[in-house]
């Protein structure tokens, strides 16, 4: 767990900065400056983007995480395996383009009257989804290469800060929505070239093919997994993503706008697991090619256990300052109070219990993956036509919470059934009584004025969680990094370590 630990901590570090960033962007500054349907044609570029260039990879990404192990030989530049790797992004996004030409006709059409902005804007999801498309394979790639720091630094943190420098130009008058907007598209697609000369600093990018390696047996093996990679890999963007779609399509940008602000404080809860999921993923392929299930049954539990701890620590906070948000944002996002809380409970669980996904993927069951994200896709679609006409963008909420929990408790139950692998233990049930303990302890602070008030209701929460889950030694991992930063800071301060 060492590497993992440790670059997950690199990882989570810039992400959370970056999250503390895209907050102040999107949740403090845009809301005051741009009106909802320029912000719900960022968000819905940023959904469609993902959806579009996640299809361009052919589900090679899954051939990356699963059979890279294969390949893997510095002497021989890994056998080409990054040149097969551009060569199916090229074919996957000549793909992606002709179906971008053949559905253009239909959304100009939905969108003309209810959202007329995203149509003058569409033609340049064209190149946004060829950067992120190559972004994609080139930073999977380079995090089973055990990097899983550089990507995360350039689309998560300088994106963001990029946006927050656009942003101000924008409020002061100095820029017009189209030049902020084009800006914002090319910071996107920036964290590409810092991946390349990382990988090249490396000496690890390698445009040599070696087609030879390529036994009929192997050809074989990566169509497969491709086949379903593909499947799977379009479903987990398509549900991560499509509620955005959605509700453009039965409500108007200015819908999206409002979900996009206030789904992002759930956002906050999943960004230890996506630092951990980007290391682990490598790890627990090379222990399904050692068949050490007790490696894996490691990881999992660790992870499960410091994904509550971390998760239940924000969710609580983002529920003791729901007014002091609300009080930030604009009037007309007061309709979006349920959109956080729904979506910040559903992605608290989703987060415990998501390493079974990545686990699923790169054994031999990656097939039920296909299985699961077809019945999850299915669910998604009912209830967001049940649901999103009727109850707007509370139900959207409702309607992509249900299904991402239901496709991570498939995921569970299949490992734990098959290789008895379980990642939840009685142990949580300890870390939500400290998060209960910690929300009472707060909600008993007196209400004050803003600041103040987020300052000391907030620190009341951490103080009372990390008093409780250091003293009750709920996590070896995290009070042993509690340890050594103590050791760390008494170093600095010159005080000798007994």
């Amino acid at each position: 767990m060492g590497i993992i630990i440790k670059q997950s901590v690199r990882g989570a570090f810039w992400s959370y900065l970056g999250i503390a960033i895209g907050y102040i962007n999107v949740g403090i500054i845009m809301p005051q400056f741009f009106d909802t349907a320029q912000i719900g044609l960022v968000q819905i570029f940023i959904a469609l983007s993902l959806i579009f260039s996640q299809f361009a990879t052919l589900g090679f990404t899954s051939v990356i995480n699963r059979m890279f192990p294969i390949f893997r030989d510095p002497v021989s530049q890994h056998n080409g395996f990054l040149v097969l790797a551009l060569i199916t992004g090229l074919a996957g996004l000549a793909v992606s383009t002709l179906g971008f030409f053949l559905l253009k006709p239909w959304i100009v059409e939905s969108n003309i009257e209810k959202s007329a902005l995203f149509v003058d804007y569409l033609f340049w999801l064209l190149p946004l989804i060829g950067m992120r498309l190559l972004f994609t394979l080139l930073d999977n790639y380079n995090k089973v290469l055990y990097d899983a720091v550089t990507g995360t630094f350039w689309l998560d943190f300088m994106h963001k800060l990029i946006n927050l420098f656009l942003i101000i130009l924008f409020a002061l008058g100095w820029i017009n929505f189209r030049f902020f907007f084009l800006g914002y598209l090319l910071s996107m697609s920036i964290p590409v070239f810092p991946v390349i000369h990382a990988l090249m600093r490396r000496n690890e990018f390698h445009l040599r093919p070696d087609f030879a390696f390529l036994k009929p047996a192997l050809k074989k093996e990566i169509k497969v997994v491709m086949l379903f990679g593909m499947i799977n890999g379009f479903s987990g963007i398509l549900l991560m993503n499509v509620d955005k779609v959605l509700v453009n399509q039965f409500l108007s940008l200015d819908e999206v706008g409002i979900f996009g602000v206030c789904a992002l404080f759930a956002s906050l809860i999943r960004v230890p697991f996506n630092s951990i999921s980007k290391i682990a993923v490598g790890i627990i392929a090379e222990s399904w090619k050692r068949n050490d299930i007790a490696h894996i049954r490691e990881i999992y539990q660790k992870s499960a256990l410091n994904q509550a701890i971390a998760g239940t620590l924000i969710f609580v906070g983002i529920l003791v300052n729901l007014d002091n948000i609300f009080e930030i944002l604009p009037p007309v996002y007061s309709q979006g109070r349920n959109v956080v809380i729904v979506y910040s409970a559903g992605m608290l669980v989703v987060t415990i219990i998501g390493l079974a996904g990545n686990i699923t993927e790169t054994s031999s069951l990656f097939r039920f993956t296909t299985l699961f994200m077809g019945v999850s896709i299915v669910i998604q679609f009912v209830l967001s036509f049940l649901l999103i006409p009727r109850f707007g963008i509370t139900g959207a909420a409702w309607a992509t919470v249900i299904t991402l929990v239901t496709n991570s408790m498939f995921q569970a139950g299949l490992q734990k059934i098959v290789y008895g692998i379980a990642g939840v233990n009685l142990r949580l049930l300890l870390v939500a009584g400290i998060g209960f303990v910690s929300f009472v302890a707060a909600y008993m602070v007196p209400r004050l004025s803003l600041i103040p008030d987020i300052l000391i209701r907030s620190s009341v929460v951490v103080l009372v969680y990390f008093s409780l889950t250091y003293f009750l030694k709920v996590s070896i991992d995290l009070n042993q990094l509690i340890r050594d930063i103590i050791r760390q800071l008494m170093g600095i301060a010159g005080i000798k370590h007994k």
